[in-house]
């Protein structure tokens, strides 16, 4: 009788690395020749210069919403948005852009190292982690999209993190999540998440922070608050782009491709697929995992939105962090699964820049199959919510660990 010989975990984990470490280098070595072939399309940071321009109109008492802010963009968050973009406009450009970019690597390692040790990577481990991970994450659509335009994204998914993810005492839990909610209104979905886990004070705390928000806004920009909150504006998703664009990759936007000329539709799979996300990302929460109940509900926040672009799906970051954790010490699938969500999302250049395209090169599943993030979105969640279910000592725990946090 044969004898099936089990690879050392220590070995398995050595060869994986030096795999891994391999694959970002040549992943970078490509975004830096596509960085040298188009410099100028990838330094315009087209959309820090539409926020530089908000600050700017409500420096100087200019109407927001009455059409472009910079040419003919217009600028789609709230005014309190506006108003944490002001100082924006007191640095030049080019100093700006050097600055942003800059902030957006530290907060992209700050979000990779922080959801680490939430996982379990020892301390000793958490820099390599954080290195090799940052690295291999400026390589996926989201986030190399999120820093070539000079979006928001990657400080929003910082901000909840660090709230979330901080102290399990603090006091202040829940206000970074309404203060990033005031800014771009997605992350109110973790408001539902931190309420339904029992949270009540730190769900209180965001919707509080999310009102005082928008007060200084209406204080700031009365007329421009009024407009936003008061004429629809908040909800019209065309003034972004055309809802059934293949640049829409929410569920709206899949609806709308299909013939849907209705928000009933959206509105209730939104209330479907949000009020199944949150149950599930709650069982995480109580099964002590909660890089996956967070992942969940970040996906969840692009998924249910009227319009969301392709960069605003940076909550692949933790996913990949907890993914490339289990991998490592782990199951099989784990690697398997991690090596699917990094062909789904990898930036790989799929079409030259040209009118049709946009100023930088189309990259990644997303620009090929418009639904692929949010049917990545669906199997997650579907596969998260089975694993839970197939796990005993999850199924067995009590919610008493989840009651302290």
């Amino acid at each position: 009788m044969g004898t099936t010989l089990t690879p050392d975990p220590a070995v398995r984990r050595r060869r994986l690395l030096r795999w891994g470490v391999a694959g970002v280098g040549v992943a970078l070595v490509g975004q830096a020749v596509v960085l040298a072939l188009w410099p100028a399309a990838h330094l315009l940071m087209i959309d820090l210069q539409v926020y530089r321009a908000g600050g700017e109109h409500v420096l100087h008492g200019e109407p927001l919403y009455a059409g472009g802010v910079l040419l003919d963009l217009p600028f789609v968050y709230p005014p309190f948005a506006a108003v944490v973009f002001a100082p924006l406009a007191l640095l030049p450009l080019g100093v700006l852009k050097v600055v942003w970019t800059g902030a957006g690597l530290g907060l992209l390692g700050f979000v990779v190292h922080r959801c680490a040790r939430s996982v379990g990577v020892p301390a000793g481990s958490a820099l390599r982690a954080t290195l090799l991970l940052t690295a291999l994450a400026t390589c996926l659509d989201p986030v190399r999209t999120t820093l070539y335009l000079g979006q928001i994204n990657i400080v929003l998914l910082a901000v909840v993190v660090a709230d979330l993810l901080g102290r399990r005492d603090s006091r202040w839990r829940g206000v970074g999540v309404g203060v990033a909610a005031a800014v771009k209104l997605t992350p109110l979905v973790f408001v539902a998440y931190l309420l339904f886990t029992g949270r009540r004070r730190a769900a209180a705390n965001a919707a509080g922070a999310f009102a005082a928000a928008a007060g200084i806004g209406f204080l700031v920009a009365p007329a421009n608050s009024a407009t936003y909150w008061f004429d629809g504006t908040f909800a019209d998703a065309d003034r972004i782009s055309g809802v059934a664009s293949a640049a829409n990759h929410s569920l709206n936007g899949l609806l709308a491709r299909l013939g849907s000329h209705s928000m009933l539709p959206w509105l209730v799979g939104a209330l479907v697929l949000g009020a199944l996300t949150v149950w599930v990302a709650v069982r995480a929460h109580r099964a002590g995992e909660e890089v996956l109940a967070l992942t969940l509900c970040g996906l969840a926040s692009a998924a249910l939105a009227p319009f969301a672009w392709s960069h605003h799906w940076v909550w692949v970051v933790p996913l990949v962090v907890l993914l490339a954790h289990r991998a490592m010490g782990g199951p099989r699938a784990a690697v398997a699964l991690l090596l699917g969500v990094l062909a789904c999302t990898f930036a790989v250049v799929t079409a030259l820049p040209g009118p049709g395209v946009g100023p930088i090169p189309s990259t990644g599943l997303i620009s090929l199959q418009p639904d692929s993030y949010l049917l990545l979105f669906l199997v997650v969640l579907a596969g998260s919510g089975t694993w839970l279910d197939m796990t005993p000592r999850f199924r067995n725990r009590t919610g008493s660990r989840a009651a302290a946090r």
